[in-house]
């Protein structure tokens, strides 16, 4: 019986692993300036990320090696992919001379924001979290907000060309992986009722819209993403307003 316990561990375990082997496919991605692949990789990763958990729970068979591997998984694919896929498509010739041969490669630090900041934020989550609630932003979601980027703007030049908007909207998005603003766990009650059959049938149906709906999938889930977090920081706002009050 523990034999058979300790071999279910790994179904889990096998998404987690997916979601590390899809971060790792997006960076190779990124080096070889297939930037689209590199997104729809990082989208893969967060599609694995998103069930491993609830596998895990399903199965009865949660540890904590499950734990600390899923945060490793999300460090990779969703603070190291990005950033890698960020600065080889649009910040890499971010620089400026010093005396006019020694050049400061501004971009490869404003894309190092995204891992440092996932890294910090996936360990202050193992050390402490809320049940009901994330404290910043959920690096998947940082992560898929960057990679939904070379899907939208296949063409690099586009966002180049307008760094002056996407380089603070990127770093604002690494710096919310770090701060104290709540955003809400839509998916913790939903998918506490949701096991066997019914776990599998969701999976199904998100695959079967997402090629129903590719025409529109990029725009739907830009604007998921942003209703999301403007929640969360017009929570964190009422709330900051009502504290200073009183």
């Amino acid at each position: 019986m523990k034999h058979f316990r300790l071999s279910k561990v790994w179904i889990p375990n096998s998404f987690t692993m997916g979601n590390l082997l899809f971060g790792f496919i997006a960076i190779v991605k990124a080096s070889q300036e297939q930037y689209a692949v590199a997104g729809i990789c990082i989208l893969f990763a967060a599609l694995l990320d998103g069930f491993d958990g609830q596998i895990a729970r399903m199965l009865r068979v949660t540890s904590k090696i499950g734990e600390q591997l899923d945060s490793l998984a999300d460090c990779v694919a969703f603070g190291i992919a990005p950033g890698y896929l960020a600065y080889s498509a649009y910040f890499s010739n971010m620089s400026f001379s010093l005396d006019g041969t020694k050049y400061v490669p501004v971009g490869m630090f404003i894309a190092a924001a995204f891992p440092l900041c996932a890294a910090y934020r996936l360990a202050r989550f193992n050390v402490s979290h809320d049940s009901d609630s994330f404290s910043g932003l959920p690096s998947p979601i940082a992560g898929i907000a960057m990679a939904l980027v070379p899907i939208a703007f296949s063409d690099p030049g586009d966002i180049r060309s307008h760094l002056l908007i996407f380089v603070p909207v990127f770093i604002a998005v690494a710096l919310l992986m770090v701060s104290t603003v709540k955003f809400s766990k839509p998916q913790a009650k939903a998918f506490n009722k949701i096991h066997g059959l019914k776990l599998v049938l969701l999976i199904v149906l998100i695959v079967l819209l997402s090629i129903i709906l590719r025409k529109w999938l990029i725009f739907i889930s830009i604007g998921l993403i942003l209703i999301y977090i403007f929640t969360g920081l017009y929570s964190f706002l009422i709330q900051f307003i009502q504290d200073r009050r009183y």
